[in-house]
């Protein structure tokens, strides 16, 4: 006989021996106790563990490591060792396992080495499912042919070969994915105050009913739907791993102190993300850290760009937030002249020039780029560059009082981009080719004598 062939024979008689060692393993449930009817059992029932009223899950390993879960209102969360909210999802299923599970047969633990024989000694797992007034504990062995499992109940006078999934749900996956992936649980578009730091610069921002306003590093209008987007997007926001459990040190994740931080406040609760070094030249995903929960998390560049974009993105690009139908009169101040306009039902007319009618397509066009027309980018100033001013526009409202300035900047002289800025530092830019009816001869006034300016 050639080496091949007796190899394989080898490898034959050995699997032949692993298999008839297994089931001898499993025949040992053969000898059953007259006084359990195990067929067609189920592991628990209804009756002692009703699914809705289940109010905590705990479980401990063969390590003695616990784990204590249990629902709050229509949530579930993780609050030992540490608080996490886990999927609602995962708690059912971990629920249903054990319902559905099935008793095919039994053996008395009195039996010599029964507990030894399927790892319940010293169970592999303790799940405790605990109601208000009852609970149902379950010592988890090996697992035989075909995913059957061996259990007992906490104490019980039996070893169960059962059929189901309970054993699956407990060993087959990483109790890590259970938890709640979002970075902010809970979160809704409904939050007060949002705050961030970046490398210990700044930005606030807060809602006022349904206005939002930064309040620092300036003050200044925020765009609803871009900041509705914004809210979206923590919302939506997700860890993709964990790192490490409990660190003792964070600083080598870049956590202390941390790159970046973020704050999200609503309704008196605050929830707080530090985000860390990258991790790796190869990539753009970086450490980061729930305040109050000890893991340290692994969240994509993706994640990280959206929940940390640019600032600028989230400003008001328009000149001013007025409404152009709450405008009564439009002073323009021009270094040479003022021109007043103002409304009287659809009609415009200029008091500055004997009370003239004017065109009031002119002065739509003129409010609708200075209300409506987005920038293209938006450039924060420390110091207001006086030296670009060419105009100034004032709205008036209907009780007389002024509402909102817009001054008007030109990069050189008659030509340039077009700068706006209503006394925030923000200059909202717009190309060059737009057109700004801000003359006299744009409405079809006469133009000032220079000699009888004042």
């Amino acid at each position: 006989m050639g080496w091949r062939s007796t190899c394989i024979m080898c490898l034959l008689a050995a699997v032949a021996a692993v298999t008839a060692w297994q089931f001898r393993m499993d025949s040992a449930s053969s000898v059953f106790t007259s006084d359990v009817n195990s067929k067609d059992a189920m592991l628990i029932s209804r009756d002692q563990l009703p699914r809705d009223q289940v109010q905590s899950i705990s479980i401990v390993d063969d390590a003695g490591e616990a784990s204590t879960y249990e629902r709050e209102g229509d949530e579930w969360w993780m609050v030992s060792p540490f608080r996490h909210q886990v999927r609602v999802t995962a708690m059912h299923q971990l629920i249903d396992a054990a319902l559905l599970t099935e008793v095919v047969d039994s053996i008395s633990v009195q039996e010599q080495g029964a507990l030894e024989r399927y790892q319940l000694q010293t169970p592999r797992a303790v799940i405790g499912f605990h109601a208000v007034t009852r609970s149902v504990e379950i010592e988890l062995g090996r697992t035989g042919i075909g995913g059957r499992g061996y259990v007992r109940h906490r104490d019980g006078e039996h070893v169960l070969l059962t059929s189901g999934s309970l054993h699956e749900q407990l060993f087959g996956q990483n109790p890590v994915q259970w938890r709640e992936r979002s970075l902010f649980p809970g979160m809704d578009i409904e939050i007060d105050r949002l705050s961030r730091s970046i490398d210990g610069k700044p930005i606030v921002i807060e809602r006022a009913g349904r206005i939002w306003k930064m309040t620092d590093p300036i003050s200044t209008r925020i765009d609803s739907e871009a900041m509705s987007n914004h809210v979206i997007n923590l919302a939506r926001a997700e860890w993709t791993d964990v790192l490490l459990e409990q660190p003792e040190d964070l600083a080598g994740f870049g956590l202390d102190p941390p790159v970046a931080t973020l704050r999200i406040e609503r309704g008196g609760e605050t929830m707080e993300l530090h985000v860390g070094e990258q991790l790796g030249s190869n990539t753009q995903d970086r450490a980061a850290m729930v305040v109050g929960v000890p893991v340290v998390l692994r969240i994509s560049g993706d994640t990280v760009g959206r929940i940390l974009s640019d600032p600028g993105t989230l400003i008001d690009h328009t000149g001013s937030g007025i409404l152009p139908a709450d405008v009564k009169r439009v002073v323009i101040e021009l270094p040479e002249e003022t021109i007043i306009l103002e409304r009287v039902l659809d009609e415009w007319s200029a008091p500055s020039h004997a009370d003239q009618a004017v065109p009031a397509e002119t002065v739509d066009q003129l409010l609708d780029a200075l209300t409506t027309l987005r920038a293209t980018e938006v450039e924060l100033k420390t110091v207001y560059p006086e030296d670009l001013e060419r105009a100034r526009v004032t709205f008036h409202g209907f009780d007389a009082m002024p509402m909102d300035t817009v001054r008007l900047l030109r990069e050189t002289g008659d030509a340039g981009r077009w700068g706006m800025e209503n006394g925030d530092r923000v200059i909202r830019i717009h190309p060059e080719f737009l057109v700004l009816p801000l003359a006299p001869v744009d409405y079809g006034l006469p133009v000032s004598d220079p000699a009888e300016t004042p």
